[in-house]
């Protein structure tokens, strides 16, 4: 995943910093909230850890600022060297999904960021088949390979993609997917999933022909399927 992480302290930043590397992550820093915001307007990140204390602004601010005028939907991991309880709740109101009580524990922290990772759909990296792959999916730049081919994918099919690719052989509710890809919860029409899907079903030619095969379920949402021998691979560039 591609983790944006604002703490304005340079040693702690480092050290989150090789964590989330030892983890297979990618990284990108900041010390200001201003800078984080500005990047989020500009680069594609999938998850953000944002610290309380801040040289400009409040961590808190930060995160209802984040959810409530620049529509960040993606999870966000709070930091605070603060364990009150009312501390947390508020975090939690504001809209952070998951917190973190320092010091930092480097397995407690990849832990929660794999976890919040799964929950938002982000499939967790697989070790390279050394056999002729046919999907390959490229975790830093966000594409998939079909044969070999390059598929241009928006954001969201990317992360639907993504989904599926780490649940083969898992019904997964259209509830679900709009949870998790829209972040959308209760009762909302599923036309645009389903338009969604059946997209990116004719992009990455998913109808059997490469061992892959998304199926529909009739009034419970979607599986993906094996019906031949097939390789996915992940790859960092």
């Amino acid at each position: 995943m591609h983790i944006g992480v604002l703490e304005d302290d340079l040693d702690q930043q480092a050290f989150i910093e090789q964590c989330l590397l030892t983890a297979k992550h990618q990284v990108s820093l900041f010390s200001r909230s201003s800078e984080l915001r500005r990047a989020t307007q500009q680069h594609t990140f999938d998850l953000l850890i944002i610290d309380w204390r801040l040289p400009d602004s409040d961590g808190m601010d930060v995160v209802a600022h984040l959810r409530q005028h620049d529509s960040w939907r993606g999870p966000i991991l709070f930091i605070t060297a603060s364990q009150g309880e009312d501390d947390v709740v508020k975090a939690l109101e504001q809209g952070a999904d998951d917190f973190l009580a320092k010091p930092l524990r480097p397995s407690e922290l990849i832990a929660r960021v794999s976890a919040l990772g799964r929950r938002s759909g982000y499939a967790t990296p697989r070790p390279a088949s050394t056999c002729p792959e046919t999907f390959t999916l490229h975790t830093e730049e966000h594409y998939i390979s079909v044969a070999g081919n390059a598929i241009d994918l928006t954001e969201r099919e990317y992360r639907l993609a993504t989904l599926f690719f780490s649940k083969i052989g898992e019904l997964i509710t259209r509830a679900h997917l709009l949870e998790l890809v829209w972040g959308i919860k209760g009762d909302v029409s599923t036309r645009t999933v389903d338009t969604h899907v059946s997209r990116l079903r004719r992009k990455l030619e998913l109808d059997g022909r490469h061992g892959l095969r998304l199926r529909s379920v009739y009034q419970s949402g979607y599986r993906m399927e094996t019906c031949q021998t097939s390789h996915l691979r992940q790859v960092a560039e």
